[in-house]
């Protein structure tokens, strides 16, 4: 009887390594645009990430984690819809050849955006050392009607304009002085901290949320509308991992890096991985 219990907990055990080792790990970077817009409604200071010195942070952490990680797929705030003018892009950066053409191109933006923004910097780059095939488009486009903000904190009973400012400042006050680090490897270690997240998540839930009156519901309905967004964002990152795949990194905005936290926490299929644990 003793022999057969202690054969059935031994099975447990196997059992219960393989399922864990089933889990794939999930290394979420959350950044501060490289070039940054000016879209996201706090103004946070730019990284010049162009600079010699963040050019060499950039091939520090992207070896990093290469060499600890060896990770399967990288994943990019791109559309999904256009995910496959994104991998013809990368083609031509894995063989080191020009993926735009700066004279062809009018637009101020878009000059900045090839040359600096994260997907190509640090996504690309990324999935180049990794030796990927493919890079992987996640970002899904869903109107939020910002420019009614305004009118309707005019127009709360609960919320005005200096609680509503002051937790905006709060957060880009916040990210701010992330970008103030010295080096890249201390601004994305800030950026992905826990009070970020908290701050970020919180300025949806505590204040926009509460932009309601008793026959519109205009405050949850856009809390409801980035929920819904992230969502999306996250069932295409689902949708494009695969049981052979053992690590995968997601390189987002902090305001989505935030949101995808919680969805990867109560997600049994993933076993995330931050920041913190990945860079010394």
């Amino acid at each position: 009887m003793k022999a057969i219990f202690t054969f059935l907990l031994a099975l447990f055990y196997i059992f219960s390594f393989s399922q864990t080792q089933t889990k794939t790990d999930v290394i979420l970077i959350g950044v501060s645009h490289f070039n940054n817009p000016g879209f996201d409604r706090g103004k946070v200071a730019e990284i010049n990430i162009l600079d010699k010195t963040r050019q060499k942070d950039l091939e520090e952490i992207t070896n990093e984690i290469t060499e600890k990680f060896h990770p399967d797929k990288v994943f990019v705030e791109s559309l999904y819809k256009d995910k496959k003018v994104l991998d013809q892009q990368y083609f031509l950066y894995k063989e080191n050849k020009p993926f735009y053409n700066l004279d062809t191109i009018k637009d101020n933006f878009y000059k900045r955006f090839y040359q600096e923004n994260e997907i190509f910097q640090f996504g690309f780059r990324l999935a180049k050392k990794s030796k990927n095939d493919f890079i992987y488009s996640i970002d899904y486009n869903l109107e939020q009607r910002y420019d009614l903000l305004n009118k309707q904190i005019e127009k709360s009973a609960y919320i005005d304009s200096t609680l509503y400012q002051s937790k905006m400042k709060s957060l880009s006050s916040f990210l701010n002085n992330c970008v103030k680090e010295k080096d890249l490897k201390n601004i994305l270690k800030c950026i992905n901290s826990k009070e970020q997240r908290e701050l970020n998540k919180g300025f949806y839930i505590s204040t926009i949320n509460r932009l309601n009156n008793d026959e519109l519901f205009f405050g949850s309905d856009f809390v409801a509308s980035w929920y819904k967004r992230n969502l999306i964002m996250y069932s295409n990152i689902q949708n494009q991992v695969s049981k052979e795949d053992k690590t995968i990194v997601i390189i987002v905005g902090a305001g989505h890096s935030s949101m995808l936290y919680d969805f990867l926490k109560n997600d049994s299929n993933y076993n995330l991985i931050e920041f913190n644990q990945v860079i010394e």
